[in-house]
Formats: structure tokens, sequence, C-alpha cells
């Protein structure tokens, strides 16, 4: 049996007797020589669970304050607060109390507080006490905020911890920490193999792993070995970046796809702004229940739009606010029974195809917040054949929040598939 690291043993109070277990490969994370840790590679490797499961075992341990932080936080769903409630109700931990937007050990008075640096910079700077950082999915995060919170957790011995998949060669954090090198810096590269080793990675994971190995090696590449993106073929390379949505962007709705177990559920808002169209990232997480999405959409603020009218639409917008995907008839009919104004996309023979033609054709942004897309626009690519040439063939991976803006979008076009030799 491979080796596993019992760092911590659960049994104050003789309320339970429990092991919160680390994989050996990550055994350095307690250690207190070092200042930033570099924990990056793919999918399936235990980065956040176990870095989560360290600080849960440092918060039982002393007196302190993690600020968790992501680049753009725009809910506490976004944040790491649920892998850590989670792991605290699994592992039955005592002595916490777990609110809405904080964790605290009552016992030891260890705070965990959680927040996005791009759009609180100030808050951020303001933050006095913190003896650890967590910045989850680093890979986004910008060189300003990494120059903000540096100084910021400044307490002698204080540790900042950085997980992340590599998203483009030159990203800000890897660059930091790996390429140029900081002093007193840890760098711990791991990948599936980690989770193999110990029986932890899931059959469904597995098999998808294999499947991308066997059929998709570059996708492969990025998704389960942590290198950045670099594929040929790039189905949307008229996709833009842009800061924001700007003020007098015009709200036209969502697009809905959805997802559960592996897959996100991805709502996306669609602006129109002048002749262009500008994609906002709502939600991309997977867990999601037919209730949270329709909450999720209920609740969803955007800049600039008037109160919502007593059917739900807003006033001044078509009243097919949501578009969705088709093949989820019973979830369609949950969230319009929740209340939501929903249609679902219209398919046919070739309506991907067809659909991807017309997206092409737009000008087209996507929200700095909005990472998900930007990693989906980097990695949705075209199959090939042996012979390295194009099969006008989508590969069904990294097209979830653009599959929602293509129905949104396509809704909004009265776009009807034309038929012709592609795919369904």
């Amino acid at each position: 049996m491979p080796e596993i690291t019992a760092l911590y043993k659960v049994d104050e109070e003789k309320l339970v007797t429990n092991d919160i277990l680390i994989p050996s490969e990550y055994a350095r994370l307690f250690d207190t020589d070092w200042r930033e840790a570099a924990i990056h590679g793919g999918r399936g490797s235990l980065k956040s669970h176990t870095v989560a499961r360290v600080l849960l075992t440092r918060s039982m341990q002393k007196k302190g304050l993690c600020g968790c932080f992501r680049e753009y936080q725009n809910s506490i769903a976004d944040s790491s607060h649920a892998l850590l409630s989670g792991l605290i109700d699994q592992y039955k931990l005592p002595n916490f109390k777990v609110t809405n937007d904080s964790i605290v050990n009552t016992k030891t008075g260890y705070s965990f507080i959680f927040k996005g640096l791009r759009n609180n910079i100030q808050s951020v700077k303001s933050i006095e006490g913190m003896t650890e950082a967590w910045v989850e999915e680093a890979q986004t995060i910008s060189e300003i905020s990494l120059e903000v919170l540096t100084p910021t957790v400044r307490l002698p011995g204080s540790q900042i911890f950085y997980t992340y998949n590599r998203l483009k060669d030159k990203d800000p954090i890897h660059n930091r920490l790996v390429v140029e090198g900081r002093p007193n810096t840890l760098v711990i590269n791991v990948n599936y193999d980690t989770a193999i080793k110990y029986g932890w990675l899931s059959d469904v994971l597995y098999n998808e792993m294999e499947s991308d190995r066997d059929n998709r090696p570059e996708i492969y590449k990025h998704k389960w070995l942590g290198m950045p993106s670099n594929l040929k073929g790039q189905i949307y390379k008229n996709f833009q970046k842009i800061d924001a949505v700007p003020n007098d962007a015009k709200y036209l709705g969502n697009g809905l796809d959805y997802g559960y177990t592996n897959d996100p559920t991805a709502v996306i808002g669609v602006y129109k702004w002048n002749n262009a169209y500008i994609l906002d990232e709502q939600e991309y997480r997977t867990g999601m229940k037919n209730k949270e999405i329709a909450n999720s959409i209920r609740t969803h603020k955007t800049e600039g739009l008037k109160p919502v009218n007593d059917d739900g639409t807003f006033e001044g917008i078509t009243k097919n606010v949501t578009v969705s995907e088709s093949a989820e008839p019973k979830s369609n009919d949950d969230l319009i029974d929740y209340g939501i104004t929903l249609v679902p996309a219209t398919k046919g023979k070739d309506s991907v195809n067809n659909g991807i033609q017309l997206l092409q054709s737009l000008e087209v942004y996507y929200t700095a917040s909005s990472h998900n897309i930007e990693e989906e626009v980097l990695n949705y690519v075209w199959r090939v054949d042996k012979e390295d040439k194009s099969l006008n063939v989508p590969i069904d991976a990294y097209n979830h929040a653009l599959d929602a803006a293509r129905y949104k979008i396509t809704d909004i076009e009265n776009f009807s598939p034309i038929e012709h030799g592609g795919i369904r």
C-alpha cells in the first residue's frame, strides 16, 4: 500500500475517531521553511482537496486567519467555502461554526474568509493578521493582484498556497514561482497518477482520462497532465476578452447547459453591445440541482437592469429569457415550475456545426472574470484525422459554456440550421 500520511487524528471529546489522510507527495505543505507554494497539475490530482485538508488541520492546532481567494468571486458559491465545509461534515470535525460567508474554529479562534481579488483590491489590502492565504484557480490571477496580495500576507512565518492548472505558457503565477523562481518557494507538480496510486480516482474519472488519452491526446495533455493549452484547430478564433460588461450593453438573457456529477452546469449571460455580443459567466460548477439553477438565474444581478416584472421577465427584454439545451425536458419543466421563463434550444440535423458557423461570423467578447469560458475557447477544437487534417467535427469537450452561449445567440438571431454533410 502506498504511503499516506495521517497528519491529524480527531478524537477530542471522544466525539469521533477519524484520520485526515494526506498523500505523502503533499506532506511538505506542513513544513514552515517556505513562503509561497506553487501546487500545479492536471485534473484528478487532489490539489484543492489536499490543501483544504492541510488548512483545516492547521485551524485545529492554532489561532490564525486564512484568506481564501480567487481572482474573481461573484458569489460564495465560486469560492472554496463549499469544499471546506463539506470536509468538516465528512470528517465530523468538532468546534467549527460554518456561516454563509465564513468558517471559524470556535476552540482555536482560527477563521477562514472568502474574497475575490480583482474587484476587492482595497478591502484585501486592509486585511490584517493573515497567517495563511489560499488562491484557487491561480492560473487566472493577474500580476496586479499578485502585487497586492503578497505584501498583505506579511506576518512572520505566513504562507501562501496557490493551486492551479496551467492555462497559457505565460500565466503570471507560474512565471513568477516556477519559471523565474522566488526565494523560499515550494513547487509541487502532481497529476492524476497520485490519485490512482492511493485508489482515490473514481472509475468515472479514470474512464474519462483513458478516453482522452487514447482519442484526444492534445486535450489529455492539458486536462490531465496540466500542460498549458497549445491546441491547433481552435474553433472560436474570433472570440476576444473584454475587462467587464460595459454600462451601455443590453442584457438579453441566458444560455443554459446542464451538467451534474462530472460535467458542470453552465449559465452564461448574453449581452448586446453595439453590433457585438458579450458573454458573462454566471454559473459553471458541478452538483447543481435544478432548484439551485433556478435560484441562480432568478437572483443574478446585472447592472442597469430595470425591476423584474410580475411574470418574472425583465422590462424591455424578450420573454424567452433563458434558452436551454433541449435534451433535458424534465429539468426544463422543473425550471419552468420554479418560475423561470425558459425555452429549449432548437436542434436538428447539423445544428451544432451550423450554430458554430453563425457564432464564428459574429463579433463576440467574453468578460475577464469568465475564466472557464476562456479555457473552453482555448481548448474547443476540431477533430483531426491521422494525417492531422481537420474533419470539420468538433471534439466533444470544453464546450459547456460555449454550448450555452450558442443556444442563446442562435435563438436571438432566429437561426434555423441548414442540413449539410456535418454532424447533428
